[in-house]
């Protein structure tokens, strides 16, 4: 992944350049609380809101895709939909995340 801060938001790409992926859930805020908000064309777009930078980060992290790896050092190539994660990483953000 590749962390990329810009305009209150921290987003998350799988690529180091433009085109950016926009395939992975990124955190919003003007200080705190934080808002995790799904992909792009991914529903429920809020995955958590009112939420501390550690809680933000925990449910990023918990609804990457199971092929989320380390970023590629160039544009992205043709990217498949959102993957559905798991169940066990669901279960593993606290329940008042969801």
């Amino acid at each position: 992944m590749f962390p990329f801060p810009s305009h209150g938001a921290l987003a998350f790409h799988r690529n180091t350049q433009f085109p950016w992926s926009n395939d992975l859930p990124f955190i919003v805020s003007d200080a705190q609380p934080c808002i995790v908000y799904a992909p792009l064309g991914a529903s429920p777009r809020v995955l958590g809101k009112s939420l501390t930078p550690k809680e933000a980060a925990a449910l990023v992290v918990a609804h990457l895709p199971h092929d989320c790896g380390p970023a590629i050092e160039r544009g992205p190539q043709r990217t498949a939909p959102p993957t559905e994660i798991s169940r066990s990483a669901a279960d593993a953000v606290p329940a008042k995340l969801h």
